[in-house]
């Protein structure tokens, strides 16, 4: 690819012969006065041998640099930047680097197509979020990252930021010309959670975050090919362990959790689900949710020694960015002399900012957060645990105004965050690994956490069921590149506390599955002080293929896009061998038809039904799987070698 400049403030992206995107820029001053480079003068170019800048010079004193690069392996950036032509300092709370636009000649079906599809990533996973592909409209909105996309062709053109340390970025379709897709640095709103404007920047030039950008002819491949560009740029954090398997209190207990059931659990996994198969080296975790400071230190001290003594691994939890409490003039714990109110987040009139789920932001910059947050973790480590789940951490990246008066936008407080929580919970601060869950968070940034659960709260139901698997239609290649590992939440088998009837064994079965081919972290949560609880993890918990398969971390691709719900076929390989997840979450009875050539896979395979032991034969390509209600399906594909066997 290769940028072509216009002398019309226009820069255009050619892939060849064949133009990609016509675009222009934008900025604007905190005092008002905006640039424009369709009608500002272009002063200056500046060429390097994979980059161009352009200077462009208004008549108000402002200056915008624009920054083209084509990498050495053909990947087209964008970048922007703010200044003054007097050299003296400039602020900005929005740059738009790049405003895209149909080519300028030539016919691109992705631009003009009414039946094209936007995909809408969410900021974060909070408050039952889910994404969606959409035609693009005016104002719609997509957080860091969009691809325009043919559902039937799956030809894509991917567009998205690679910095995520400064702004919040949005790529939004014009509410004043609907063939215009904005690159914007410096969003607050609703969709961030936001009540206060975006920090402003500053400086003798403020820059915007890049963008890169791909074009393909698979959108599925072009989000892959976006992660692996950002794990070059920021590695994941990484996490030598295996596939963590085990218990979360929160979908079985709530706030019933107390130290007999949580020990009862612990020992109903050792004694009967880890000799029964349910375990990954030999290990499982037993992690605590919410709810779990009424237990007194010294009962969960003793509590993990003996989950150690028995082979077994620990797992706490917290939420460091969130004020749940309502008396916020009380002293903070491990801070003598200290109260709530010094380090809640405010606004411009000095007053806290409005709860969101519940919450109000801790500010994340004030010394007082990190000496409280340094006290708790390291009861943490000094009590034995292993793994953490630290949730509502949206709130470390709201707008407001920070103690540390050089941290002026929401990325950058939790940014400064996360990199106080990794750094206190390192394998080389404490001596053993750790590792660390993101519970509810924003995509991005990314790299402080082993794993980041792809979606809100799932339970055992179908909507449940479809709900997880939106999130792997849309964040599949998430895992291994953003993080070590997607989190598909814990497992609920049987019934959880919000859940107003027991699941169905079809139910159980699919939403095992999901967890299985998230790439992932598998966590039952049940009651299992009931007998039907425990009976319902040995059938569907035990699988010793399925559990390999989970533990083998294998990540699988949607066949297809699914509009606000979700793919109902997922595929992967493994071992030399192709494999597929197939979902049914509707009433009724229903004949399932995978076109396997379509899905990806060999059209005259035959494959065995891991749950079932099922032989499915193909016909004319067609492989169809009979279905009543909710259900699942895991198909391995029967190899020459294998048929012997069979």
């Amino acid at each position: 690819m290769e940028w072509k400049i216009t002398e019309t403030g226009y820069f255009e992206l050619w892939n060849g012969p064949t133009p990609v995107l016509s675009a222009y820029s934008t900025a604007e001053h905190t005092d008002g006065r905006q640039i424009d480079t369709r009608t500002a003068q272009l002063s200056g170019t500046h060429t390097e041998a994979d980059s161009t800048e352009l200077v462009f010079t208004a008549g108000n004193g402002l200056v915008l640099t624009e920054r083209l690069e084509v990498t050495s392996d053909g990947i087209p950036f964008a970048s922007c930047s703010l200044s003054e032509a007097n050299g003296k300092s400039v602020e900005s709370r929005r740059l738009s680097p790049l405003i895209m636009q149909a080519p300028s000649q030539g016919i691109s079906r992705l631009w003009r197509s009414l039946w094209s599809q936007m995909l809408l990533v969410p900021y974060d996973n909070t408050m039952w979020l889910r994404y969606e592909a959409v035609p693009p409209r005016a104002g719609r909105r997509s957080y860091d990252l969009t691809v325009l996309f043919s559902p039937d062709s799956r030809e894509g053109l991917l567009i998205g930021a690679v910095d995520f340390t400064t702004w919040k970025n949005a790529l939004v379709f014009s509410g004043f010309d609907a063939g215009k897709l904005e690159a914007r640095c410096g969003i607050a709103e609703e969709g961030t959670h936001d009540s206060v404007e975006h920090g402003s920047m500053a400086g003798n030039k403020v820059y915007s975050s890049r963008f890169c950008i791909f074009q393909g002819k698979d959108y599925r491949k072009l989000l892959e090919q976006y992660g692996d560009l950002l794990k070059t740029l920021k590695k994941p954090l990484s996490w030598n362990g295996s596939v963590p398997f085990g218990f979360n209190s929160w979908a079985g207990f709530a706030f019933e959790l107390n130290a007999d059931n949580f020990r009862d659990t612990a020992a109903f996994m050792r004694d009967q689900l880890m000799p029964a198969g349910y375990l990954n080296e030999g290990i499982t975790y037993a992690n605590l949710d919410a709810g779990w400071n009424i237990i007194p230190d010294k009962i969960l001290e003793e509590m993990v020694i003996q989950l150690h003594q028995n082979g077994q691994r620990a797992g706490i939890y917290d939420a460091p960015f969130a004020f749940f409490g309502q008396d916020t003039e009380a002293e903070i714990p491990g801070v003598p002399g200290h109260l709530y109110s010094e380090i809640l987040l405010r606004n411009t009139e000095g007053e806290f900012l409005p709860r969101v789920d519940g919450a109000i932001p801790y500010d994340v910059t004030h010394p007082v957060w990190k000496e409280q947050m340094r006290w708790k973790l390291q009861r943490f480590i000094d009590w034995g645990f292993d793994y953490i789940k630290l949730d509502f951490l949206s709130h470390g990246g709201m707008e407001g105004c920070h103690f540390d008066d050089a941290i002026r936008t929401g990325r950058q407080a939790i940014t400064e965050g996360y990199e106080f929580l990794t750094e206190n919970l390192s394998e080389d601060k404490i001596g053993r690994p750790f590792f660390i869950s993101l519970s509810i968070a924003p995509l991005f940034p990314f790299g402080y956490g082993h794993a980041r659960r792809f979606s809100c709260d799932a339970f055992g139901t179908a909507e449940d069921v479809e709900y997880v698997l939106n999130a792997q239609t849309y964040a599949w290649w998430q895992s291994g590149r953003l993080y070590a590992a997607n989190d598909p939440d814990h497992i609920c088998l049987l019934k959880s506390f919000c859940m107003e009837k027991d699941s169905t064994p079809g139910e159980a079965r699919a939403r095992y599955t999901t967890a299985v081919i998230a790439g992932t972290v598998m966590m039952l949560s049940d009651d299992f002080r009931r007998e039907e609880a425990r009976q319902r993890a040995l059938e569907f918990a035990t699988n010793r293929e399925i559990n390999s398969l989970a533990a083998s971390g294998s990540v699988f691709v949607p066949a297809e896009s699914w509009g606000f719900s979700a793919s109902n076929i997922f595929t992967a390989q493994k071992d030399g061998k192709q494999y597929a997840a197939v979902f049914h979450w509707k009433k009724g009875k229903e004949q399932v038809c995978v076109d396997l050539k379509r899905a990806g896979l060999h059209p005259t395979s035959s494959f065995r039904e891991l749950w079932s032991g099922q032989i499915l034969h193909p016909e004319n390509g067609i492989l169809t799987w009979p279905v009543q209600d909710c259900d699942a399906a895991l198909l391995e594909e029967i190899l020459p070698e294998d048929i012997s066997g069979i």
